[in-house]
């Protein structure tokens, strides 16, 4: 009856479609023997290490881990006390345990090494792992380079939001892929991490890996680390707890307070300061940290933060307000007209309308704005060959820190304004976590 018992559970694992348990009651009915009798039986075949059970509110994949044998024996006999109860709907009834946490039978992770073999699964070295009884949602650690091949690839469709995201290839108007059949991937979602030394990794639960296909499962096998490895803490809450996170990535805080900028100076003068401003689900993609730091996309972001602060400044703001120009001389009698900056022309009407209390003055305000435009022409004039260096990884965290501490200090001195007394900062904004990440 052990054998028989050991037989079932091993065909209907290697026979499912995901690598699933069988449920418990299903032994005794499969064989018609008592209920009770038959977690006897399994209970040996547990302590011979043959069998493994998962019990939790979803049994049907190995979930984190394989229990101790001695809590598997002590949850199998208080399964002798669950009920089965029987839920009808017309002519259909359906079966289940009169408990939270059901029990699956699976072959043990030992049983399955000596018996099962991989051959079905070729190269797919992920989908191996879970045949072999691997828990589903394992994490894998990888370097965060990994993800450049997606993001610069426009057959693909990347999808990132600062801690998380997904994977898929794009599809042509007839639904079929538009990459080689090796390129067909889908990775449902994957999140960030970091090593020992603090720097970003790419974190993926196992479950996930299997949908890649074997080139690629190979490829990100080249890119795994191993090492102490810890998941975000945010993406752990989100994809585990299933809670929402309460803290927010430094580029959506300043989004956010850019978006709070155009509101407040709509409402006092009628007019918005900026151009444009992004919503989360329109922000450009590149809007985030870079996944290799290297000076060619460190130049690539600076280009782009300088488009969505002095190239947005809206220079209609001004008319009435400041003077949009500065006349230079060039001899002989000669003066020439030039436009000011948008930069310029933002400071000295600021300064010229409000007083900043202390030993602060609206000059240093500007100054990391300044920078990032100076930033932006450097590689305009002349050609650098690119390299990689983690310091990227630093200059573009300080960067994009100076930047959000300037909009969130502008915001606060528009918001000080006598009409603006109504308008309400978003909670998230004023009182949310703002992290880098």
């Amino acid at each position: 009856m052990k054998n028989k018992i050991q037989t079932i559970v091993y065909d209907f694992f290697v026979n499912s479609s995901d690598f699933n348990g069988i449920p418990l009651r299903n032994i005794s009915q499969n064989l018609n023997i008592e209920y009770e009798a038959s977690i006897d039986l399994i209970k040996e075949l547990v302590i011979e290490d043959i069998i493994s059970i998962q019990s939790s509110t979803n049994p049907h994949i190995i979930g984190f881990q394989h229990y101790p044998i001695d809590s598997q024996i002590r949850i199998l006999e208080e399964a002798k006390k669950t009920k089965e109860v029987i839920h009808s709907f017309g002519d259909f009834k359906i079966s289940s345990e009169d408990t939270e946490f059901p029990i699956c039978l699976y072959p043990s992770k030992i049983f399955l090494s000596k018996n099962r073999t991989l051959a079905e699964f070729g190269n797919a070295c992920y989908t191996q792992q879970l045949a072999l009884g691997e828990p589903h949602l394992k994490p894998i650690f990888f370097e965060i380079e990994v993800l450049d091949r997606y993001s610069n690839d426009p057959r693909f469709d990347f999808k990132f939001e600062d801690y998380s995201g997904r994977i898929s290839c794009k599809y042509d108007e007839n639904e079929k892929p538009i990459v080689r059949d090796e390129d067909d991937i889908f990775l449902k979602t994957f999140g960030l991490g970091f090593d020992e030394n603090g720097n970003r990794l790419a974190v993926v639960y196992l479950r996930y890996l299997k949908d890649l296909t074997a080139e690629h499962q190979i490829y990100w096998k080249s890119r795994e680390k191993s090492g102490n490895c810890k998941m975000l803490e945010e993406y752990h809450q989100n994809t585990i707890q299933g809670n929402w996170s309460s803290s927010y990535s430094i580029f959506s805080g300043f989004i956010g307070e850019q978006k709070c900028i155009n509101d407040l100076t709509e409402l006092i003068f009628s007019k918005a300061l900026f151009r444009k401003t992004f919503e989360e689900e329109n922000r450009p993609k590149e809007f985030t940290f870079f996944f290799t730091p290297t000076l060619k996309n460190y130049n690539d972001f600076i280009l782009l933060l300088d488009k969505m602060i002095s190239e947005n400044i809206n220079k209609d703001f001004f008319e009435g307000k400041a003077e949009l120009f500065e006349y230079k001389e060039l001899g002989n009698g000669l003066v020439e007209k030039q436009s000011k900056g948008t930069l310029q022309i933002f400071e000295e009407w600021l300064t010229s309308v409000f007083n900043v209390e202390g030993d602060g003055t609206i000059s240093e305000l500007f100054k990391p704005l300044k920078k990032i435009r100076r930033e932006r022409q450097n590689p305009a004039h002349r050609i650098s060959e690119n390299q990689y260096d983690l310091k990227f990884t630093d200059k573009q965290k300080q960067i994009i820190s100076d930047a959000y501490s300037v909009f969130r200090n502008l915001r606060n001195i528009f918001h000080q304004h006598p009409k603006a007394k109504s308008f309400e900062i978003p909670n998230w904004l004023e009182n949310g976590k703002i992290k880098t990440f």
